[in-house]
């Protein structure tokens, strides 16, 4: 009777030892991924601090170049302005220079 209480015992002996074998084996794997997973959530952050800095610095670059095109704007306003002033005093000096040449 011991001696097949003894073979149980053993058997289940053998069955928990594979069984933690197998287990260590799985918690060994799930190691490694979690290692991946670490690294590739590691780039990930620095991949939206990247991102996130090249909005920032875009925005800047944006309103710079939004200032500076407005004042081009204004200068081109006021070149317009004058071209307009001049053209039409050579038109009052063409017209003058035309009458006094009928008269």
């Amino acid at each position: 009777m011991s001696s097949l209480a003894n073979i149980i015992l053993f058997l289940a002996l053998v069955t928990t030892s594979i069984m933690v074998a197998v287990m260590y084996v799985k918690l060994k794997k799930f190691d490694r991924y979690h290692a991946e997973y670490q690294q590739i959530f590691d780039r990930t952050g620095e991949a939206l601090k990247s991102a996130q800095t090249a909005v920032m610095s875009f925005g800047t670059e944006g309103k710079e170049t939004l200032a500076l095109l407005g004042a081009r704007i204004e200068e081109a306003k006021a070149v317009a302005a004058q071209l307009e002033t001049l053209t039409r005093e050579a038109g009052r000096q063409a017209q003058s220079r035309s009458n006094s040449l009928n008269s």
